[in-house]
């Protein structure tokens, strides 16, 4: 059984206890759960292994590709210009990225790319996994696509084509890449070294092993079929057929990219420091990145109901899903807000009870549309957290 190292304060002991039960039990192959509560970290816990095949242990530096969870990062970044008035939520795409009104999308604004309707969902024929990496052939497909519903005629998850989305308008208005303004603008005021949307070559040694870790029930399997089948939105959305994702996310290319829908690589601790500022309404350790008012609106409900690519209900923010459905890492509240990721890392902030909350792992199972182990973990945080006041 795989030994959990590091520390759970008083009053948070819960967390530590089903973190070790679900290592018992096999749920993960190494993992990192960290918890802050009205901006004093209380959780950060390790165990498992970085690497299954090598075995490798799961270090207090080990972090991990985290998917989607990436998106949180990449949307407080537009958040950020926002509230230095660089950017409306009205304003279309195409009043900072011109090329963009291409092929009917004049009328797409920043709004809707946060909230998923943009109609962009698909992401564009010829482009392959390897694509992903490279990041004007990407913004260049986008800008030429043609939209396949009219803006805000529907909700559809916009899996991969999100960050290059937003990550362009953060570039048109600052000239900085997306993962260097959250490194610049996010991590370094905040002591965060261990949140990367593109890493560097040297930390590479760091980055846990992705493996799967599906469990293939035949509700699972018939599911999967169903959402994936050829054709279908999802399988656009998600990248069905144009490669191997765990593979291109465990390589080198993969791994230096910025591909922020879905490759930041990340510590559970400074994951969880990120939503611990977002729980703070925007300042944590004396330093204020957003205004309050900023973070309560980039939290607000946006939109409710069934998502036209992952086929559950889904509340969304601007860019975050939202509380509000139980079952769901983020819980009950409808004043949580944060990310998760396919495979079942996931990170977000209740400031209403002051709580942040992240988990990392590399074993990877479906714990994003049903309760799972993130689901579990985060219930026990949040549970101890009121208990906390």
């Amino acid at each position: 059984m795989a030994t959990v190292h590091g520390t759970a304060a008083a009053g948070f002991e819960p967390v530590r206890e089903l973190f070790e039960r679900q290592f018992a039990a096999g749920e993960h192959i190494g993992a990192g759960v960290a918890v802050y509560h009205r901006g004093r970290k209380v959780v950060d816990l390790w165990g498992g292994l970085a690497d299954e095949d090598a075995g490798t242990p799961w270090d207090e530096g080990t972090m991990a590709v985290s998917f989607s969870t990436t998106k949180g990062l990449t949307a407080a970044c537009l958040h950020l210009l926002a509230d230095r008035g660089l950017v409306q939520y009205s304003d279309p795409v195409a009043k900072f990225w011109p090329e963009f009104a291409a092929s009917g999308k004049v009328g797409i604004t920043v709004y809707h790319l946060l909230t998923h309707q943009a109609g962009l969902a698909a992401i564009p024929d010829g482009i392959t996994m390897d694509d992903f990496c490279d990041w004007e052939r990407m913004t260049g497909a986008l800008a030429a696509e043609t939209p396949l519903t009219a803006p805000g005629a529907q909700t559809a998850y916009h899996a991969m084509n999100f960050g290059f989305l937003v990550g362009e308008v953060v570039r048109r208005i600052d000239g900085r890449s997306v993962g260097a303004f959250f490194r610049d603008e996010i991590a370094k005021p905040l002591g965060i070294t261990e949140l990367h949307i593109g890493t560097p070559d040297a930390l590479h040694p760091r980055v846990a092993k992705l493996k799967p870790k599906f469990a293939l029930t035949p509700e699972v399997v018939q599911q999967a079929a169903a959402m994936m089948s050829p054709g279908s939105l999802t399988a656009r959305a998600m990248g069905s057929g144009r490669g191997d994702s765990s593979t291109l996310f465990n390589s080198p290319a993969g791994l230096r990219a910025e591909i922020p829908a879905a490759n930041g690589v990340m510590s559970a601790r400074d994951l969880a420091r990120f939503y611990a500022c977002l729980a703070g309404y925007g300042e944590l350790d004396g330093v204020r990145l957003l205004s309050e008012a900023r973070v309560r609106a980039m939290s607000e409900l946006q939109t409710s109901g069934p998502d036209g690519v992952i086929p559950v209900p889904i509340n969304w923010s601007l860019g975050y899903m939202s509380g509000g459905i139980d079952g769901r890492p983020q819980g009950p509240r409808v004043t949580a807000f944060g990310h998760p990721g396919i495979g079942g890392s996931i990170g977000y902030a209740d400031p209403e009870i002051g709580l942040a909350f992240g988990l990392v792992l590399n074993g990877l199972a479906i714990d994003i549309v049903r309760t799972g182990r993130a689901a579990a973990l985060a219930a026990v945080a949040r549970t101890c957290a009121e208990a906390a006041g």
